[in-house]
């Protein structure tokens, strides 16, 4: 009796981890992630490429990177009902880097991403149903000793 109980756990968890994988994966951004070209991207992953410009997004990253495999990277967002931080990198042959969706009370975002150059990164924030961007430029140093 033991054994069956334990076959029909074992199939709940499975059925359950191929169910809830495909609802969340519905949402998932895939054609912006394989998108080669910025504005593609952003059609892709909102819907438009013009999206508003703010001064409510607070981005902290080194002005130069020495390791362009892991920038660190800080989003605060200003917006009271933050849905979504997404991260696009200009200079990446896939420039669509990160979305987060955020729940609740939080707005900001701490991670570590890679650019294959030197370029500006975007930041683009869902809240209420609105669009924000703001853009800061990063270069990316060739080895640590460059200033």
């Amino acid at each position: 009796m033991k054994r069956r109980t334990l076959l029909k756990a074992g199939l709940q968890v499975a059925l359950t981890g191929m169910i809830i994988p495909g609802a969340a994966l519905a949402e998932y951004p895939t054609r912006a992630f394989l998108a080669r070209e910025t504005p593609e991207a952003l059609r892709e992953a909102f819907g438009s490429a013009d999206i508003g410009a703010t001064d409510k997004i607070e981005i902290e990253a080194p002005d130069i990177a020495s390791d362009a495999n892991m920038v660190p990277v800080r989003i605060r967002s200003g917006f009271v009902n933050t849905e979504s931080i997404s991260l696009v990198v200009a200079g990446n042959e896939s420039p669509f880097t990160a979305v987060f969706k955020l729940y609740e009370l939080q707005n900001f975002v701490s991670t570590r991403i890679r650019m294959t150059e030197s370029s500006d990164l975007l930041v683009v924030v869902k809240a209420d149903g609105m669009l924000h961007t703001s853009t800061r430029p990063i270069r990316v140093g060739r080895n640590r000793c460059e200033g």
